[in-house]
């Protein structure tokens, strides 16, 4: 027996990270992150959303997957097509904001890295500080 999840604006989510998992779909929408719906419809089996919620996400019915299932190669071509009906300040924005977020964890990766090799590291781990 396959059970499906069909979520409404009200739906508390109940799955994924913890900033958003005590959250309304309305919110989640209202904060700006309908990427992680959007990635949530097209990469888990059993979870739909109802009609208007699909439309205000973008995902028309060429795009549309019969659930419960999944389906990655149509999530890229989703995307791929939204970023090409972008304009061009739209697309400079969303490119500009990847970018600053690829630096900043290349940072914080390379800081753990280096403070992790360090003598002071080393020094402190030896003497349980």
């Amino acid at each position: 027996m396959i059970l499906k999840r069909v979520l409404t604006r009200k739906s508390i989510l109940g799955f994924g990270y913890s900033s958003v998992r005590d959250l309304s779909v309305q919110m989640i929408i209202d904060s700006g992150q309908k990427n992680y719906l959007i990635s949530s419809y097209f990469g888990l089996d059993k979870i739909d959303f109802q009609e208007d919620i699909l439309i205000e996400l973008g995902i028309t019915q060429e795009y549309r997957i019969l659930k419960p299932g999944k389906n990655n190669d149509l999530k890229s071509l989703f995307y791929q097509n939204r970023m090409n009906q972008m304009s061009e300040k739209e697309r400079i924005i969303y490119l500009t904001k990847r970018k600053k977020e690829t630096k900043e964890n290349y940072k914080t990766i390379n800081s753990k890295r280096s403070y992790s090799e360090s003598k002071q590291y080393l020094k402190n781990k030896n003497q349980n500080q």
